[in-house]
């Protein structure tokens, strides 16, 4: 890179002598010093201070041999302060550049902070590479782009977004299918010679080319190609942001990959939830019988109801469907068989019972209240531990589950026709209670309650807590206080939490106070301690973001949730 111009150095000297206080004060004391008279005038003789005289010194301002300034003494001693004003002005200049040098570092940051906010919204493949086409012909000199992705199962190049009119670009993006397919294996950027570009008949419509590679982990799914029309040099800072767009949309999509895969595995799983209830609908929970008053099934009579204050807590194994996919339907079935007759004791143990079992978790109710279901929580996550000990002899996978839970009332009762009965309830406690575990999920807490579940609770002191905030879930108008019970975590985890308690309670002041550089700072403390503490890492990168964002004076900090 090319130093300042002469140019610069001239108008840096004219705004010293003109504008910078302390820099005329300077030079005047160290000319009173030395006793000299002097001035000071540009390269065409132009006075920039002093008056003009015949002084017999002159000190020519220099920069790699050329002058840009003349200063002028009545003593042999003024070159001293000739080396002062070739310091300032050079000094001056270097703090131009680095603040020249900042500023472009924050347009790059930005750049990139909104186009992953874009591309985070996209949940196809095909929306993120227009997307990124869009994105990188604002930001780059550009007349022509290409977004290409390799279809193994093809195995060619296919084209996924474009711009620029390219005469029979289909034909030659299968002619060059070759060629491309060797640039995506070889995972490079790189700007094009033009000569390679001249001697390649499907560029002849472009002078300049550059591409960059949609790599993601160790495999590359694509390029992105920019090209200009008429001469032009694409620059090495334009090549390394096209390198950081093409690697944000590899990651994207991938993840829409990743999304449109798990969005078939959840509906196979419900599909699979859905027949194992179609079998088990003829049974129903002795305790369930008990709530409504009968002491056996044939007691029970359709219309029969009773209603109850309970706490609903749901449970869900972390991960299930990845770990399915590595065990036969068997295996599969006695794993759950395992965990069950592990879970449903400690459930019955503190007073509650399971109502129904989802395939990877259950819905339990409590109706003695939250003190007995958040220490059935505990235990069972204490359960595992000495469950997931016996897996690791066995060499099978650790076995992590999230529970959520809410308290309130509900309606449980028998509905059906004459011939075929089931047990049902009625309560918005039961969408809040599935709401806060998936929640738990979010926030990567193992045992989540809400505010009015903790007020519940009979005996507090006995647990520890750390507040989450409020969030506004799906189907609720009024915001809900989360609080994350610490206990059940593994020891280690738990200690740490223990031990920060105060710092993650003054990260969360800040973050409600909108400080949010400072609640930043105390997450990542917090985060540093313990990399496996999740909440900390979730508020570390909110407050992180926010920093940036125009917030109102209406602000809450409440985190609308719009997913089920």
């Amino acid at each position: 890179m090319s130093g300042p111009s002469i140019t610069a150095y001239a108008k840096v000297l004219r705004s010293l002598l003109k504008k910078e206080a302390s820099a005329i004060h300077l030079m005047e004391r160290l000319a009173d010093l030395l006793q000299v008279d002097l001035s000071v005038e540009d390269s065409s003789g132009s006075m920039l201070y002093g008056q003009p005289n015949k002084n017999e010194h002159r000190f020519p301002l220099r920069e790699n041999g050329t002058i840009y300034g003349v200063l002028q003494a009545n003593k042999a001693s003024g070159g001293l302060i000739a080396e002062l004003l070739e310091l300032l002005v050079k000094k001056e200049l270097e703090k131009k550049s680095i603040g020249s040098e900042v500023l472009g570092l924050y347009r790059e940051i930005n750049m990139i902070y909104n186009f992953s906010e874009m591309i985070s919204e996209k949940i196809d493949a095909v929306s993120i590479a227009q997307t990124a086409l869009e994105e990188a012909s604002q930001i780059i000199d550009a007349t022509h782009g290409l977004f290409l992705v390799y279809e193994e199962e093809l195995d060619r190049v296919i084209e996924m977004a474009s711009f620029g009119d390219s005469p029979d670009r289909g034909a030659n993006i299968a002619k060059l299918n070759h060629l491309l397919k060797e640039l995506i294996d070889r995972g490079t950027s790189s700007i094009v010679p033009r000569d390679r570009i001249a001697n390649n008949p499907a560029l002849l419509h472009l002078k300049s080319v550059m591409y960059a590679p949609l790599k993601v982990k160790h495999r590359t799914l694509g390029i992105i190609v920019l090209g200009h029309s008429e001469e032009k040099e694409f620059t090495a800072a334009e090549l390394k942001l096209l390198t950081t767009i093409a690697l944000q949309s590899a990651g994207a999509i991938e993840s829409a990959h990743l999304f449109q895969k798990g969005l078939k595995e959840a509906r196979d799983k419900e599909e699979a939830i859905r027949e194992m209830h179609e079998v088990s609908q003829k049974f129903v929970p002795k305790e369930f019988i008990k709530s409504l008053g009968k002491n056996t099934l044939s007691e029970v009579a359709l219309g029969d109801l009773a209603e109850r204050e309970v706490t609903v807590l749901f449970a869900d194994i972390r991960g299930f469907t990845g770990h399915a996919e590595r065990l036969e339907p068997r295996d599969n079935f006695l794993f759950i068989n395992s965990f069950n007759k592990r879970m449903g004791p400690i459930v019955r143990k503190h007073d509650g019972f399971i109502m129904q079992y989802l395939g990877d978790g259950f819905m339990a109710l409590f109706p003695k209240g939250s003190q007995h279901a958040l220490r059935a929580s505990v235990e069972m996550h204490k359960a595992l531990e000495a469950y997931n000990k016996e897996r690791q002899e066995k060499n099978r996978f650790p076995v992590k589950i999230g529970i959520g839970m809410q308290n309130g009332s509900l309606i449980m009762g028998i509905t059906g026709d004459v011939d075929r009965l089931d047990a049902a309830i009625i309560s918005d406690t039961v969408n809040t209670a599935s709401r806060i575990e998936g929640l738990s999920k979010h926030f990567g807490s193992s045992i989540l309650l809400t505010q009015f579940c903790k007020n519940n609770l009979s005996d507090p002191e006995e647990f520890e807590f750390r507040y989450l905030g409020p969030v506004q879930v799906q189907g609720k108008q009024q915001p809900i206080g989360l609080f994350e019970c610490i206990n059940g975590d593994e020891r280690t985890l738990y200690e740490h939490k223990l031990n920060t308690l105060g710092e993650f309670k003054r990260g969360m002041k800040y973050y409600f106070d909108k400080e949010f550089a400072m609640a930043a700072v105390t997450f990542q403390k917090v985060h540093k301690k313990n990399r496996n503490d999740l909440p900390a890492r979730l508020f570390l990168n909110r407050s992180a973001h926010l920093i940036t964002q125009e917030i109102g004076d209406d602000w809450k900090g409440i985190e609308s949730m719009t997913r089920k």
